[in-house]
């Protein structure tokens, strides 16, 4: 999960391994502000599938 540091939207990027364990913040796109920003790492989410 994913907050934004400008909108404050939280959201879901779906990737294939725990972010938070290399990287403190990303620098993405942020659907939402429709620009790149710097986004806070809240938490790997593990899929129900």
């Amino acid at each position: 999960m994913l907050k934004c540091r400008e909108c404050g939207n939280t959201w879901k990027l779906e990737v294939s391994f725990p972010l938070k364990k290399e990287f403190k913040q990303l620098f993405h796109y942020c659907p939402y502000c429709r620009r790149n920003t710097f986004h806070d790492i809240l938490e790997y989410v593990e899929s129900g599938d």
